[in-house]
């Protein structure tokens, strides 16, 4: 690439997270060029995760839009330009890669063409500009093999091995601020990507990269000004820049930035951070005011244009010819109709409230209709190589891009390509029962390591339910899992469908790169090829579908203790629920254990003020939460002398609708008494094992509360001493919250010792770990 230098540093330590919101400080659209004779505005423009999206989408309120397009955001920064030529324009990252049907029909030829037009000075480098392979990335930077080529820099000061990549590049402005734009990208970029993608690069940490290099800049004279152009969460990366390092552009996570004006770095030096959102749907204008006299900055702000005030500019002409042609060429295909008669289905999202106004971001993290949906077509759309049913569909929430709300119920082919729009290749993996719940454990993410986000949730097909702790430990959280309403064989080798990238171990769900495991990717090409065609087949076949009415994936902590026969527990629920109106959203539920039941309030807020850290609740455990409720009953022994019975726990919706059913085999185990030996008959009653004084009158009154149990009770439980103990998910016997222990006859005998004694009736619990 040209006019860019390149810069390489050895790795540092870096700093601690730490960081907090700050009220947003109000500022209208436009510049300041004044402000004291030696004081100079600069008016740093930039767009983030644009992912293709060229074209304006009205919003839901008459005269509003939800995204600008890009004709209109290029009139928007040149007349902005005009009006202070201390102005310039930068770009995130992800500008192209998961693309509507318009732009990645054309191999985001048009984005390209269209982002040529709009005078970028330099963007950094995204994980989705790598999504055809490094070999097509060159070729575009080339303008080679049907691709058209890029004239703008594109920045990686912590990428190796791709010589197109500059570290960093300087614009001198009109007033002769010299501004250093410095690009990165977050490490784990090969976790985003299919495996292999990205091998022959190397991702250095960022962080000491930019703080070295912004030093170095300023102490070499070369800079007056150093903005960060790193692709990562804001509110995660600001706390980390050094104390040379004025301003930080960001992206990513789709989530708009306004509020972290003037505010304190680790290091306590003052900064401002900004990062625009997605889709065009805002610009942000990084403003700088910064003394030539002192050589210091005095006052920063982000500056937040939204999609409906850019569109209020108008059109850049050559811009929007660009657009137009991709739109006609795209349009005949796109507007075939795939099926009739599809419900809506939604992706997860997230909400910030502030100063009263409302932000929608997504929310990878918590169960979703379209994730549901996809993962029934990976299930039931392809059958295997030897013609046998695909046992479980899975989808990772980063392959969705966007939601299905089909006009009038149809359902075209545009509206496939846009939640779709990958063009992954389809297959499916052998594994066994314990592989598959250790891939359900994978779904938390170890921040930094493994991903930007703290969970990145599967879609499942619709035979497929778990229970999870979140509480526990990472590793650990998975209490049970029901295929097909049976508890999953840890053993038994089960067929999983999806796209190639997830099953090759994409996003970090490393347990499918075991051996055992990645032997068995087969790729299914016969007749069709890609995901999106499965999804159109898959619609065809079921052209009437709606979204499910319960969630899959149930969060429950569960807290037993027992004293004599009284059995108390402390359940709390998480994940009930889904995210958007008109879905499952239950406002309270009802939960059982044995005969004692509550009914509970379900607080279905998507607000989370932790959702970009490791102490998130809605993007990590899911939304609808309840708080925590106590459970009381008393044991009543069904099974005979010594032995046990079970105490399911369930959740119900209101309508009855079971949401974690008995199937699950949460719940805890009762001891009934030991039977009491023959010495102690002919003792009058002393020394009796039969339980409480309580016990015992009820004992001894003919016909009552005998242990046989009632019909009923023995078909429910069926437990008896001779039963070997419960296993959890992954075939080993249950040492977590929800114990399902049986007692041999050992066991029974130290028991009955102990009982010698406590007297009464025991319960067989284990504790959950803190």
């Amino acid at each position: 690439m040209r006019n860019h230098a390149r810069f390489a540093v050895g790795s540092l330590a870096t700093a601690a997270l730490a960081f907090a919101p700050l009220t947003a400080m109000a500022a209208p659209a436009g510049s300041e060029t004044t402000g004291g004779s030696d004081v100079v505005t600069l008016d740093l423009y930039n767009l983030t995760d644009i992912h293709g999206h060229i074209e304006a989408v009205p919003g839901k309120a008459e005269g509003t839009y939800k995204e600008a397009g890009l004709a209109a955001a290029s009139c928007y920064f040149k007349q902005a330009k005009k009006a202070n030529p201390n102005s310039q324009l930068t770009l995130l990252g992800d500008n192209i890669g998961a693309s509507p049907f318009t732009s990645g029909s054309d191999n985001d030829n048009p984005t390209i063409a269209a982002l040529n037009e709009m005078e970028v000075f330099a963007s950094t480098i995204g994980n989705h500009e790598f999504d055809k392979g490094v070999p097509a990335l060159k070729d575009r930077f080339a303008g080679k093999n049907g691709f058209t080529q890029i004239k703008f820099d594109y920045l990686g000061a912590n990428v190796e091995g791709l010589k197109e990549l500059g570290s960093y590049k300087i614009w001198t402005s009109p007033s002769g601020v010299k501004v250093a734009f410095i690009g990165a990208i977050e490490d784990d970029v090969a976790t985003k990507l299919a495996p292999g993608t990205v091998d022959m690069l190397k991702f250095n940490k960022p962080v000491p990269i930019i703080n070295s290099l912004a030093t170095k800049l300023k102490a070499e004279k070369k800079a007056d000004v150093v903005i960060a152009m790193f692709d990562n969460d804001v509110e995660r990366s600001y706390p980390l820049m050094g104390k040379d390092v004025d301003g930080i552009m960001g992206g990513d996570t789709h989530k708009p930035y306004f509020d972290f004006n003037m505010v304190k770095a680790n290091d306590g030096h003052t900064i401002t951070a900004t990062a625009s959102g997605s889709f065009t749907d805002n610009m942000s204008n990084l403003q700088i005011k910064f003394d030539k006299a002192t050589g210091k900055v005095v006052e920063s702000k982000a500056i937040k244009i939204d999609a409906t005030t850019l569109v209020g500019c108008g059109e850049d002409p050559a811009v929007k010819a660009i657009v137009d042609k991709a739109v006609a060429k795209a349009k005949e295909a796109k507007a075939k109709v795939v099926t009739e008669g599809t419900g809506n289905f939604y992706r997860g999202i997230q909400t910030t409230t502030k100063d009263g106004k409302v932000t929608v971001g997504e929310n990878r993290g918590t169960e979703s209709t379209l994730g549901s949906l996809i993962g029934d077509a990976m299930k039931g759309a392809f059958k295997d190589l030897d013609g046998k049913p695909i046992d479980i569909g899975i989808i990772n929430a980063g392959g969705i891009r966007a939601d299905l709300e089909p006009k009038d119920g149809k359902v075209t082919v545009g509206d496939i390509f846009a939640f779709m729009p990958f063009s992954n290749e389809v297959g499916y993996v052998k594994m066994t029962g314990a592989q598959f719940t250790t891939l359900l454990e994978q779904q938390w993410k170890t921040l930094g390591k493994d991903s930007s986000r703290p969970m990145l949730k599967l879609g499942l097909s619709s035979n497929v339910k778990y229970t999870y702790d979140p509480t526990k430990p990472m590793g650990e959280r998975i209490t049970s899992v029901l295929i097909d309403n049976m508890p999953i064989d840890p053993a038994k080798v089960y067929s999983v469908g999806s796209v190639t990238f997830l099953l090759a171990g994409g996003d970090s769900f490393d347990v499918l790169k075991d051996p055992s495991i990645a032997k068995t990717l087969t790729t299914v090409s016969n007749p069709l090829a890609l995901d999106r065609e499965w999804m159109e087949s898959y619609l065809k076949a079921n052209p009437k579908v709606q979204p499910r009415t319960v969630t899959q994936s149930t969060g429950i902590t569960f807290e037993p203790t027992v004293k004599g026969t009284d059995v108390e527990a402390t359940v709390a629920l998480r994940g009930l629920s889904f995210t958007h109106e008109g879905e499952f959203m239950p406002k309270e539920v009802t939960i059982k254990l044995g005969d004692a039941s509550a009914k509970v309030a379900v607080n279905n807020t998507l607000e989370d003020a932790n959702a970009a850290n490791e102490n998130a609740v809605i993007t990590a455990d899911g939304v609808g939460f309840t708080e925590p409720v106590m459970l009381q009953t008393k044991a009543v022994c069904t099974a005979p002398a010594g032995g046990t019975v079970h105490l399911p726990l369930t959740v119900t919706a209101p309508d009855g609708t079971e949401i974690v059913s008995a199937a699950a085999g949460l719940g805890m185990d009762a001891m009934c008494p030991a039977a009491p030996k023959a010495d102690d008959k002919n003792k009058g009653g002393q020394n009796d094992q039969s339980g409480t004084d309580d016990q015992q009158k009820k004992d001894d009154q003919p016909n009552k509360d005998d242990q046989s149990g009632t019909k009923d009770q023995k078909s429910q439980h069926g437990n008896n001493a001779g039963d070997k103990p419960n296993t959890n998910a992954n075939g080993k016997p249950n040492t977590g919250s929800m114990p399902m222990t049986g007692v041999d006859a050992a066991s029974a005998s130290l028991a009955m010792l102990v009982l010698l004694g406590l007297g009464g009736a025991a319960i067989s619990v284990r504790k959950a770990r803190k």
